[in-house]
């Protein structure tokens, strides 16, 4: 019998085909399907037949699980998403590949150290200081040796400098035991135009003339106390200026100190003001040891700045006050007026003959305008007024030696005082110590050289007069 091809029934995968008679022979191999199982779709199961189970006849389907192409395996659903998890950003794939990483373990620090801690310290301190300038509004920082000689060198015609950033208090307060974060903020008022105020200076040097030769003609206790008041602001004045360096003596101690050197000089003379130096520097020891521990920073250097003061200003001027108590005669009121007088008039010479004449610099490096010609001419005119003025008014003074002699140390230590302070400004980055006196700055711009002067010249009444 001829078989019809549209009769043939294909048998499902992994089944025998049916053979030509009414029973069907197992086949050995099984047909292989149609269409090729995709990538995603596991292989047929084929099911294995009993020996004792007969094929399936023709046109029968064998009972058993459905066909392949139609029982969709459950692994094809995870597969679904694959074209999604393509398209996902590269940049995603370095974060997932660092989870499998392990986490690196930090490795153990050492603590900080004292040294460490107080440097973050002072660090911070300055990082605070620089934001609250900013926040003041300030166009300029603190000034500078070079800005101040830049200053001094210029001329009457300088339009006025501008503001400046004042740190920490302009005051006679007591020493600071804060912490250097802990200090304010202010600005100083308009700075004084460079040059030196002729009319005011002169003005000002009448008033002082005439407050020391009226209270001179009171009594020597009246003179005492005005001079003791004004050498202490003096002395405040160069605490202030410390201040405003971020350095921290002990202005209370100082000035307690200072003025018991000074009456101890008036009362009792040179060993008194020894005996009373001591005694204040025993007494700053004892201030900075009951001082928090916190602020107990560079002890060294904040006691010899709190007894350079004193030393400067109160003990050298303490020998003026000694000089007026000397017993009668000779007569300390007059000993003390002519070196006073003298002073003066050699400041002032120098200055007018300098001005006009002066062309080769004393000391360039410390105060420029200072001149070898101004020196010689203030010499030479004082030496004439010792002799044609003082020795005449002062009887101990009359023999012609002696009025020269206290001439020439005038003549010697009077530039060499106003040197000095010149030499401290400069280091410390100021024009003028302050600004009580016009026309010429503070009280210890206008004392300066009297300080040099009076103790050279106690020593040579002391040789001479005795």
């Amino acid at each position: 019998r001829e078989e019809r091809p549209e009769e043939r029934e294909e048998p499902p995968t992994g089944e025998a085909s049916p053979g030509p008679g009414p029973r069907t022979e197992p086949l050995d191999e099984p047909m292989a399907p149609e269409e090729p199982p995709t990538e995603a779709e596991p292989p047929p199961r084929t099911e294995e037949r009993a020996p004792w189970q007969e094929p399936p006849r023709a046109g029968e389907r064998e009972e058993g699980p459905p066909p392949p192409e139609e029982v969709r395996p459950e692994v094809e659903e995870p597969w679904e998403p694959a074209p999604v998890e393509a398209d996902e950003p590269e940049e995603e794939e370095p974060s997932v590949r660092g989870l499998d990483e392990p986490p690196a373990v930090p490795e153990p620090e050492e603590p900080p150290t004292d040294e460490d801690l107080e440097a973050a310290a002072e660090h911070f301190a300055a990082s605070l200081r620089v934001e609250e300038e900013r926040a003041e509004g300030a166009e300029e920082e603190p000034p500078t040796p070079g800005r101040v000689e830049q200053e001094i060198l210029a001329d009457l015609e300088q339009p006025p400098a501008p503001r400046t950033v004042q740190v920490g208090r302009e005051g006679l307060g007591g020493p600071s035991w804060q912490e250097p974060t802990a200090v304010e903020v202010g600005l100083e008022g308009e700075a004084r135009p460079p040059g030196r105020d002729v009319p005011a200076a002169f003005l000002t040097g009448l008033v002082l003339a005439a407050l020391a030769i009226g209270s001179l003609a009171v009594s020597k206790t009246a003179f005492a106390a005005v001079a003791g008041v004004l050498v202490l602001v003096a002395q405040g004045e160069l605490y202030a200026v410390m201040h405003r360096r971020h350095l921290h003596p002990a202005t209370a101690v100082g000035l307690i100190t200072g003025g018991l050197v000074l009456a101890a000089g008036y009362a009792k003379g040179e060993a008194a003001m020894l005996a009373m130096l001591g005694l204040g520097t025993i007494a700053v020891y004892l201030w900075y040891m009951a001082a928090p521990a916190s602020a107990r920073r560079d002890v060294t250097t904040s006691v010899g700045l709190t007894m350079f003061p004193v030393v400067y200003v109160a003990l050298l001027a303490g020998y003026a006050l000694t000089t007026l108590a000397l017993p009668t005669p000779p007569d300390g009121r007059a000993l003390l007026l002519a070196v006073l007088g003298l002073t003066f008039v050699y400041d002032t010479a120098a200055f007018v003959v300098g001005y006009f004449w002066g062309s080769r610099p004393l000391a360039p490096t410390v105060s420029p305008k200072k001149s070898w010609e101004g020196a010689i001419g203030a010499t030479l005119v004082v030496i004439a007024v010792s002799v044609g003025i003082v020795a005449s008014a002062v009887p101990a003074l009359e023999p012609v030696g002696r009025s020269v002699g206290l001439g020439i140390v005038v003549a010697l230590f009077a530039p060499l005082g106003d040197l000095a302070e010149s030499l401290l400004k400069r280091d410390l980055g100021v024009k003028d110590m302050g600004s009580i006196l016009p026309g010429h700055g503070g009280v210890l711009d206008r004392i300066d050289s009297v300080l040099f002067v009076a103790p050279a010249a106690l020593v040579f009444f002391r040789l001479v007069l005795t």
